[in-house]
């Protein structure tokens, strides 16, 4: 373990809050309060089993980008996120295995967003996402770490499942290292997938790592779906001491 200096309250907070409000434009059908000192850029879509869903945003300040992805809120989500046969990461040489379904909903908007980017100035990104949204948010780093040209990426997210093998765990660490991943220890979607799992019928086990830049904290909510809400994970971000440490596997 080491004290570890990246961590920085009211930016957490901020991004978090981004979170929500990627909730909110899905469930106001692209729509969302675009937060004072922001100036909007782009609302996006992803496909998810064939069907075009809201799935963020990309709003610009005086000092930097942001965007931000959704967490899992329909049936089409919840299937996706349930395939967890892995795929090579296609975006960075040699990154290892990740989520199947996590990848084919952000290469369903890739695209769409590296193009936006090439038309906005040289300023700091920030990534942020809630549970499905922290997967793709991981994904999403990388690839603009390997393939943009911005002068820094920072990267915080929330209740994250799984992303990928061991190799692309070292190579996200690598070429991400300002990012942290907030982690309530009493909510189960950031134990799944299972860190080994045999699939009977191809015969195929599949190898998931936990990410090594996790900075933890435990609240119990009462319920898996409170333990897992945006609103506890706002609650822990306050109770985290100023030097929070981070977790070894």
């Amino acid at each position: 373990m080491k004290i570890e200096p990246l961590f920085y309250r009211p930016l957490a907070l901020d991004l978090l809050y981004m979170c929500v409000l990627s909730y909110q434009q899905y469930q106001q059908a692209g729509t969302f309060e675009v937060p004072k000192g922001y100036q909007f850029i782009k609302a996006f879509q992803a496909s998810v089993l064939g069907k075009k869903e809201w799935f963020g945003f990309i709003l610009e300040s005086d000092n930097a980008i942001v965007i931000a992805f959704r967490g899992t809120q329909s049936e089409a989500n919840w299937i996706a996120d349930a395939q967890i046969h892995q795929r090579p990461y296609p975006y960075t040489q040699n990154a290892g295995l990740v989520h199947e379904g996590f990848l084919n909903i952000y290469e369903s908007c890739r695209d769409e967003l590296l193009a936006t980017y090439t038309t906005l100035p040289a300023k700091p990104l920030y990534i942020t996402g809630h549970s499905l949204g922290a997967a793709l948010a991981t994904l999403h780093a990388l690839d603009v770490a390997t393939n943009t040209n911005f002068p820094s990426v920072t990267m915080y997210n929330y209740a994250s499942p799984r992303v990928g093998d061991s190799n692309f765990v070292r190579t996200y660490t690598s070429l991400v290292p300002q990012s942290r991943s907030f982690i309530n220890t009493t909510d189960v979607v950031p134990k799944l997938p299972p860190k080994v799992f045999y699939n009977p019928y191809t015969k195929e086990t599949m190898y998931y790592a936990d990410d090594p830049l996790k900075l933890l904290f435990t609240i119990q909510g009462g319920s898996t779906v409170e333990n897992h809400s945006p609103k506890t994970y706002s609650v822990g971000i306050w109770t985290m001491s100023d030097y929070p440490i981070i977790s070894p596997n």
